[in-house]
């Protein structure tokens, strides 16, 4: 693996601006591209969060393969001092909330839940929680089985509250229903054909009748 400090020039308005440095990260299969000049004390996190997308680039794309798709191999982190939240992907992008990170120092998760995003590639128009939750799935099941899992409030919960309940959910019917179908979703999401009939298709139920099988698995 290499880490290869460069200068990074830009235009802004026909004009050249101030060259930033920005630190590559590079196996032969992926890259990513840490940009930490607007908050400099996170150089070193910045290079251990890009260090970690290099080395989760292609394990992701292996648990989310389509047919006929080439999964992204490049990434950069931006860590913004201004951005309120904690993060987001566009496309090759990942901007990271400097703030946010300062008070959670260990939070390694947060940058797969977003490399995950870039891998995902998928088009508008798909429904956000799934989107979210599959994020999560590879997040909570992959990279970070062992950490806590949060309580659902059996009375008000919802699969559409994205996240980790709902990549609770998509684990549950992995293993206790139908395996195989986040890799299913994922192929319908990316090309375009995700409808919600599709549930009924693969797994013979409903997204809300697996729902309540779901929360009925969660009662004491």
């Amino acid at each position: 693996m290499k880490l290869i400090p460069f200068l990074l020039l830009s235009l802004a308005l026909g004009l050249h601006a101030e060259p930033r440095t920005v630190v590559k990260i590079a196996t032969e299969g992926a890259t990513a591209l840490v940009d930490t000049n607007d908050a400099p004390d996170l150089k070193e996190w910045g290079s251990k969060a890009g260090t970690l997308c290099v080395e989760w680039f292609p394990k992701i794309a292996a648990l989310l393969p389509s047919e006929g798709f080439t999964a992204p191999k490049e990434v950069t982190l931006y860590f913004d001092p201004k951005m309120k939240g904690v993060a987001h992907a566009a496309g090759g992008r990942i901007t990271i909330s400097a703030a946010f990170v300062r008070t959670h120092l260990n939070d390694w998760g947060m940058v797969v839940h977003e490399l995950t995003h870039v891998v995902q590639d998928y088009p508008l128009g798909g429904p956000g929680w799934l989107v979210e939750g599959i994020a999560d799935y590879i997040r909570i099941v992959h990279f970070e089985p062992q950490a806590p899992r949060p309580k659902l409030d059996l009375a008000k919960a919802s699969y559409k509250d994205a996240y980790k309940t709902a990549a609770m959910f998509l684990e549950w019917i992995e293993l206790h229903h139908t395996a195989g179908v986040v890799v299913k979703l994922n192929a319908a999401l990316r090309g375009g054909t995700y409808q919600e009939e599709l549930w009924s298709s693969l797994t013979g139920k409903t997204v809300d009748e697996l729902w309540a099988l779901f929360m009925k698995s969660l009662q004491p």
